[in-house]
């Protein structure tokens, strides 16, 4: 069948040529051909004219598709909002509404149009998510105002009509919902100029030449729990926190809340179960529709048509996008995502294109991901061909090395010699990137662990220990471990440096029962791999006798850091950074056992050589010094250690800032010394300021600010603020016990400070108590001569001013630390008093008598331990019996000392 066109000069008859061809000009009914065929023709339907049909009127002015919900929770802000936006005098006005699909934007439109429809002569609903369903939309208007119409028009014919009724009647709303693309609307809308139009829409992009869009967010948590709850039936208390769980990890989105609570009513399950479900096995929870419900849209398959569509403009976009999904779902850094591939340009459109599909919000410098976009999008589906398992592995081993790559100073550079602090101005990079390595270790399971994701965690274990993260660095420390012992072998270098970290962290933590045994097994290892000269195997070295000396074993620490400091000064020469460590070690372990000469001839000789090779403000330089001016107080030489506190302060500031860590350290220790020097008042205020600043720098919950908390209630006992010091230490042990463990050593020695107090202000029942449990605790963790057991022991000995106990504290002190200890020299005078209470008053002058001699002769007249001897003996010869506070300066307050 052929059929030639008329020629220009033609009247416009159309000619058939070949056997059973017609030509027909117009048409209204059926043309067949072949042999026998029978033609059937109608004239063309002439509609009438719009402007003569009058609309709809009453409860028939509309075509909503559904009654409003009576689910629809949390969103009356939300249709002010809209109907707010909808009333503008003028005409037209076009509201766009948009978000991310299931959060809600036809539900809430639908409950608008319900709520306010008799404020228009005509609501129309037409979905609108390509061409053909507009026009039929719009032809469906004309279906109801002719219904009488006896030979139907074409659809495009009855759409024109459609638009012409609008036109000629004002006051209306139309809504077309669920717009894919504003090209589709803009030729209707143009034409549309007397009432009001209404869009929803996935996309956030393309309507600004139409209007602002209005985005739609997810439910507020309080409003998602209670939708959950409404759409399971169930209002129980008992499962308040369950659901609120459970409407967190369904990202409080309207579609997934409904989705869950008609799974739980249907299947008669808890929350609990469904939860359990939807973790394991998230695929077949977000592709179920709920029995019985007309609504089959599920997560999975509103999102599954979206993503489609973006695959089809951009396949980068969604490889983005199950990259995104192994990260924390908020403020991701965008600079993070422009390394998934070489194309800045092409990688920025790929945002943009998710951005406006509502799959992403860009918020620069940071983007957003729905936490359910993202669940769907890591899980595997056989039925999607965007989520195949291989694919999602490939995003998973991306988003490894994206997370590699952004480690603040590279990712690998695991140095550990000197300390393996991460440097300040790296630390707001790490709080950044964080969040989402935390995410991605959540996701990962710890056996599939990749060399990649081995280093993250190591990296991360080093970053957390420096902010006082021990339990969790301890957590990434051990999976770094076992990844890489078994992804590269237990004798690989880079297996060594994990375990000497894991070594640091449980040394930090407290817990040298484990720390010990590991450093003497990497020690042993890196020799045998390394060799012994290894600046590894010293660094280890060095970190075992930080260990020993820990724990008390000075007849191990000392030997130790006298040989590692020979191999270093042969090795890498006298005055190399690692040297100068080793001297400073050294010299903070003989200050530890008491040899205070020798300890300050080695920190002045570690200070000197220092500023010689490093130069006088080398933050290295700083360190020896604040460490020096701590020997310096140790021996009560208060004249020398003011000043260089004094005078390292006012360098740290310059060199470091106010606010750096270093500075905040010996802040402190100068607050102690002041303190010691009769300077209370500074004293307070130096460790006021100090602890704000710890709180704002290192956090609320860090080690160190909770000690420069401890040191300031010390200062305000002895300032006569009894009951001010005493609630601190009440505040500070509770928060010591919860984030570093009831047996760590700073939690034991808040303890032994808080039972001080408890006996300095009458409660003797509840102090004894505690120092039993500080007694029986230190020797179960440290070992029974470690000092600090020893000074356990001594307070409770004092509490009773008993005799034996007293006399088996000396003795211990003598066996272990020596004659001339200052501890030592603290155990002969609490003999003395002891001696006293029972009533043996000359006994007790000799003791006293003997033991202030010696200190004297050990620390100086001067010393605070000297003075505080001078002041019982004192009272002894008097005639009376002077009950000394049994936590003395020295022994509550903590200095703190920098260096590796």
């Amino acid at each position: 069948m052929n059929a030639t066109p008329p020629a220009a000069s033609d009247s416009g008859s159309w000619e058939a040529s070949g056997e059973s061809s017609v030509a027909v000009n117009a048409n209204a009914g059926i043309i067949s051909t072949g042999p026998g065929a029978t033609i059937y023709t109608a004239p063309a339907v002439q509609l009438p004219p719009a402007q003569g049909v009058t609309g709809p009127r009453g409860q028939s002015n509309h075509n909503l598709p559904r009654p409003p919900s009576a689910l629809f929770v949390g969103r009356d802000d939300d249709v002010t909002r809209l109907g707010t936006a909808l009333a503008a005098e003028s005409e037209p006005v076009t509201r766009i509404l948009v978000g991310l699909g299931g959060v809600g934007k036809t539900s809430l439109t639908l409950q608008y149009a319900h709520r306010y429809r008799a404020a228009y002569t005509t609501v129309w609903w037409i979905t609108a998510d390509n061409p053909d369903a507009i026009t039929a939309g719009l032809a469906a208007l004309t279906s109801r105002l002719l219904p009488h119409l006896a030979t139907p028009a074409t659809t495009n014919a009855l759409a024109e009509w459609a638009i012409t009724w609008f036109q000629t009647h004002p006051g209306w709303l139309v809504v077309f919902d669920n717009a894919d693309d504003p090209s589709h609307l803009a030729p209707v809308i143009s034409q549309l100029d007397t009432g009001r139009h209404l869009i929803t829409s996935r996309r956030t992009a393309g309507w600004h030449h139409l209007a602002a869009p209005l985005r739609l967010d997810v439910l507020s948590p309080n409003d998602a729990a209670e939708l959950l709850m409404r759409t399971a039936g169930r209002h129980n208390v008992s499962e308040r926190l369950v659901v609120a769980e459970l409407a967190a990890e369904l990202g409080h989105l309207p579609l997934a809340l409904e989705q869950a609570g008609a799974y739980v009513h249907n299947h008669a399950i808890s929350f609990a179960a469904y939860l359990e479900r939807v973790r394991r096995y998230p695929a077949r929870m977000f592709a179920t529709a709920y029995a019985g419900s007309t609504d089959r849209r599920t997560v999975a398959r509103v999102w599954r048509v979206t993503l489609s569509t973006i695959a089809d403009r951009d396949p980068l976009a969604v490889e983005i996008l199950r990259t995104l999904a192994w990260f924390a779902p908020d403020r991701l850094p965008q600079e993070l995502i422009t390394r998934i591939d070489d194309d800045i340009l092409a990688v920025d459109d790929a945002l943009a294109l998710l951005a406006g599909y509502s799959m992403i919000t860009l918020a620069r410098p940071n983007l957003r991901v729905h936490r359910l976009v993202q669940a769907v999008a890591r899980t595997a589906d056989p039925a999607d061909p965007l989520r195949t398992e291989e694919a999602i592995l490939v995003a998973r081993d991306r988003a490894a090395r994206i997370l590699l790559d952004s480690l603040p100073g590279g990712g690998g550079s695991e140095g550990e010699s000197g300390g393996a602090s991460i440097a300040v101005p790296q630390w707001e990079e790490w709080r950044t990137l964080r969040p989402h390595i935390e995410a991605f270790m959540d996701l990962v399971p710890r056996e599939e662990d990749s060399a990649d994701i081995a280093v993250v965690l190591h990296e991360t274990s080093r970053f957390l220990l420096d902010q006082g993260h021990v339990t969790q660095a301890a957590r990434y420390s051990e999976r770094a471990l076992s990844a890489r012992e078994r992804v590269l072998g237990s004798e690989s270098p880079d297996t060594l440096s994990t375990r000497n970290q894991l070594g640091n962290i449980y040394r930090a933590a407290g817990d040298l029962g484990r720390a010990i045994p590991l450093y003497e097994r990497t020690v042993a290892d890196r020799e045998r791999v390394l060799g012994a000269d290894h600046p590894d195997t010293l660094s280890t070295r060095n970190y075992l006798a930080n260990a020993y000396r820990d724990s008390g074993r000075v007849d191990r620490s000392i030997p130790l850091y006298e040989r590692t400091l020979a191999d270093r000064e042969r090795v890498l020469g006298p005055d190399h950074p690692e040297t100068l460590i080793s001297r400073n070690n050294l010299a903070s372990g003989y200050r530890d056992a008491g040899d205070l000469p020798r300890s300050i001839s080695f920190f002045e000789s570690t200070r000197d050589r220092a500023e010689q090779a490093l130069g006088q403000d080398h933050p290295r330089t700083l360190l020896f010094r604040n460490n020096l001016a701590t020997a310096y107080e140790a021996a009560g030489d208060l004249d020398r250690a003011l000043p260089l506190y004094e005078r390292t302060l006012g360098d740290r500031e310059n060199l470091l800032g106010a606010t750096h860590p270093d500075t905040l350290t010996t802040r402190n220790n100068l607050a102690g010394a002041l303190q010691d020097s009769g300077g209370l008042h500074r004293a307070i205020e130096l460790y006021e300021r100090t602890l704000t600043d710890s709180e704002r720098v290192l956090g609320l919950e860090h080690p160190r600010t909770l000690l420069v908390r401890s040191n300031l209630a010390d200062a305000l006992w002895q300032s006569g603020d009894r009951e001010g010091a005493r609630s601190l230490w009440e505040s500070v042990l509770a928060d010591s016990e919860r984030l570093l463990g009831d047996d760590h050593p700073d939690t034991l020695l808040v303890r032994s400070n808080l039972a001080g107090a408890l006996f300095g202000t009458g409660d003797a029942e509840r102090a004894t108590e505690l120092w039993q449990s500080v007694v029986a605790d230190s020797e179960r963790v440290l070992g029974t001569d470690h000092p600090d057991a020893l000074l356990a022991r001594g307070n409770l000995a004092r509490v009773g001013h008993s005799v034996e106990l007293s006399e088996r504290a000396l003795a211990d002190c003598v066996r272990v630390l020596g004659d001339s200890h200052p501890r030592t020299l603290t155990a002969r005078r609490d003999l003395a008093l002891a001696h006293a209470a029972a009533g043996d008053p000359m006994c007790a002058i000799a003791l006293c008598e003997a033991a202030y001699h010696a200190s004297v002769q050990v620390l100086g007249a001067d010393h605070v331990r000297s003075r505080a001897i001078r002041s019982s003996l004192a009272g002894l010869l008097r005639g009376l019996i002077v009950r000394v506070p049994p936590f003395d300066g020295g022994a509550s307050r903590k200095v703190l000392l920098n260096g590796g």
